[in-house]
């Protein structure tokens, strides 16, 4: 399947908010909740999101995506894995919440995923 700039632009932004929950939730759950058995809430026990927050190595996989993705985009720098995190941290959140209709990284549910399920 090939994507357009604009796919792989919105594609990546949602990785990033997806990536950007998944670890803060899994560093909060080690560090609040070690040794104990914590379930989350979820509307949807089967989402995606549930699933990557029970996999150990879903963090890993994001990353990895993110940085392919950033790799497809012809007119940009490749992405270089140690300077990953200041990739991140350099993105507007509120403008990334306010084009994705959320209030917070918790809405994260809301994020239509279709594309990427379709490229898995």
């Amino acid at each position: 399947m090939e994507l357009n700039k604009k796919e792989i632009e919105e594609l990546q932004e949602k990785l990033i908010m997806v990536y950007r929950y998944i670890s803060q939730n899994k560093t909060f759950q080690k560090f609040y909740c070690q040794g104990l058995e914590v379930n989350y809430n979820s509307d949807d026990c089967e989402s995606m999101i549930s699933k990557l927050m029970e996999a150990d190595d879903s963090e890993e996989l994001l990353k990895n995506c993110i940085i392919e993705l950033q790799d497809m985009k012809k007119d940009e720098e490749p992405l270089k894995p140690d300077e990953f995190q200041e990739f991140i941290l350099n993105h507007d959140w509120n403008l990334l919440y306010k084009k994705y209709g959320m209030k917070t990284l918790e809405d994260i549910k809301k994020l239509d995923l279709e594309l990427l399920l379709e490229l898995l």
